[in-house]
């Protein structure tokens, strides 16, 4: 009986694996865009791109994993009911429900895996990246700066260089213009230095000059003339305060204790516990199908997933409007409602669905 568990576990673990490579890849294409958009634009290489990127994937592991389950435990079985595995087994005696151990196994194992990553891994990667992508923004502030050309890096603020070293933040014999409300400053210089201190950039320069104007006063024009002077440029937005729920862990929400936090939990622990109901119940519909009806298995299987999603989204705001935290597991209670059953009666092969089938 082991060799059958290992067999069928095995065959599992193996579609689990392609399917969520598939799903990861198709979501890191949607994520490159955005951050290809916010990184790319400042100079930061493409190794530095895709190390960023990669780095996303342990975010939505927790969600990617139970789609990837459910698909590979229909697949798995309506192939071994087209194959007539699942036919010769039960004519050696062996029971759907001894069939049905290693779904359960793995069912607890990926809910296991999905809570650890819900819980803990996946707020620790929104931190990182969120902590890399500012990281990356601050070190490249000279890298999109060329040479004898103009260029903006940041909101109101133009530059002119003649000559730079972007490794350094060094630019010489440049012109940058700032536009601060109600004035504008247009200042020259031999030298410079752009550098970060905190969530400020700032740029020093060295024997200048400095033209200020002031759009209420125009008639009052200044000009001054200095051999160093620093000015502030850009101030990071505090975002990175990382307040939102989605960077903090079990721990950290216990602690903040408001009704959001609990809810969050909640909705955490339900999408945690879903490989092991929904999978269960995709194994209840795949050894329920006729033999052939692979393409009706997967309907069967997106179409499950979609309606989980759909609960779990809709039972998360209504938890927080009601205040009831444990709203938020209403789509574990709905599925396990319909799994329970159907498991009960698909072991006892007293349930057919006779779709989809070919013979």
């Amino acid at each position: 009986m082991k060799t059958l568990h290992r067999y069928i576990g095995y065959e599992v673990l193996k579609a689990v694996i392609l399917s969520t490579a598939l799903f990861i890849f198709i979501i890191l294409m949607d994520r490159a865009s955005f951050i290809a958009e916010t990184v790319l634009g400042q100079g930061v290489s493409l190794w530095e791109f895709t190390d960023v990127l990669l780095k996303t994937v342990p975010s939505f592991l927790g969600i990617v994993i139970p789609i990837s389950f459910v698909i590979s435990v229909l697949i798995t079985f309506i192939q071994m009911g087209s194959s007539n595995e699942l036919v010769a087994l039960k004519s050696c005696g062996i029971s759907l429900k001894e069939i049905s151990k290693p779904v359960i196994a793995l069912g607890l194992l990926f809910s296991l895996f999905s809570f650890i990553s819900v819980m803990f891994i996946a707020p620790e990667s929104n931190v990182t990246v969120k902590r890399e992508i500012t990281r990356l923004l601050k070190k490249k502030i000279t890298m999109n700066i060329a040479p004898k050309s103009f260029s903006s890096n940041f909101p109101g603020v133009t530059f002119y260089v003649e000559k730079l070293y972007p490794e350094k933040g060094y630019i010489f014999n440049f012109m940058v213009s700032i536009q601060k409300k109600l004035q504008l400053i247009t200042i020259f210089g031999e030298k410079g230095v752009l550098r970060t201190k905190g969530d400020s950039v700032f740029l020093d320069i060295f024997n200048g000059s400095a033209q200020v104007v002031d759009w209420k006063k125009p008639q009052e024009f200044k000009f001054l003339s200095f051999k160093s002077y620093t000015v502030e440029l850009y101030k990071f937005s505090k975002r990175e305060q990382f307040k939102a729920k989605k960077y903090k862990n079990l721990l950290q929400l216990i602690k903040e204790g408001s009704i959001e936090s609990r809810v969050e939990i909640v909705k955490r622990l339900s999408l945690s516990l879903a490989p092991l109901i929904v999978g269960l119940l995709a194994f209840s519909i795949a050894v329920s199908l006729p033999r052939g009806a692979i393409g009706m298995g997967v309907v069967l299987g997106l179409l499950t997933v979609v309606v989980y999603y759909v609960i779990y989204t809709v039972s998360k705001k209504i938890a927080l409007k009601s205040g009831i935290p444990l709203v938020a597991l209403a789509p574990d209670l709905i599925f396990t409602a319909i799994t329970v059953p159907l498991y009960v009666r698909a072991i006892r092969e007293k349930f057919r669905l006779e779709i989809g089938g070919r013979w």
